[in-house]
């Protein structure tokens, strides 16, 4: 039952060369994403009774107060839908207030119960985090940290280029 069953596939060079999703930095990143995202949401639902996605809204309003709900969207990579929850079971909780900004938008920051909700979380998420580096030392911390932003400063070009190859352009 272990082995893939090759009945269906054609044989010989049409088969075509078989991807490695061990070297493939999309896959790792994804996957890495993935299971950290859903550990520490299981783990936070269980401590604190929300999830990775108010525990993101929380670090980007700590970083940013008075943010509008799009600005968390684009900042943090998610949509819309899932903020506007986040906030709102943030808000019923009274971890963060809300507020009327310019036009419609409505701005939110952390409440003093927020901040103290922000250091609880933040404790177990360092935690979490020295246990993914373990073995790492502190240069080779810096050197990963520096590749990532590398990696994330490269998407608008990666982007680009998807859209360009939509457009049969090179």
């Amino acid at each position: 039952m272990d082995q893939i069953s090759h009945q269906h596939l054609p044989d010989g060079p049409d088969r075509g060369e078989a991807f490695d999703l061990a070297r493939c930095i999309g896959a790792i990143t994804t996957s890495l994403s993935n299971k950290l995202s859903s550990g520490a949401s299981h783990e936070y639902r269980r401590l604190f009774d929300f999830g990775i996605v108010e525990w993101r809204v929380l670090c980007q309003l700590a970083a940013e107060p008075w943010s509008i709900g799009a600005h968390l969207s684009n900042s943090i990579g998610l949509d819309k839908a899932s903020i506007s929850r986040s906030l709102s079971l943030l808000a019923g909780r009274g971890l963060i207030e809300m507020r009327e900004g310019d036009g419609r938008r409505r701005e939110a920051a952390l409440t003093e119960a927020g901040w103290a909700m922000h250091r609880r979380v933040l404790t177990v998420a360092r935690a979490r985090e020295a246990a993914l580096l373990t073995g790492f030392s502190a240069e080779e911390t810096n050197t990963l940290l520096s590749l990532l932003n590398r990696l994330l400063a490269n998407l608008p070009e990666v982007e680009a280029d998807g859209a360009r190859r939509m457009k049969g352009e090179k």
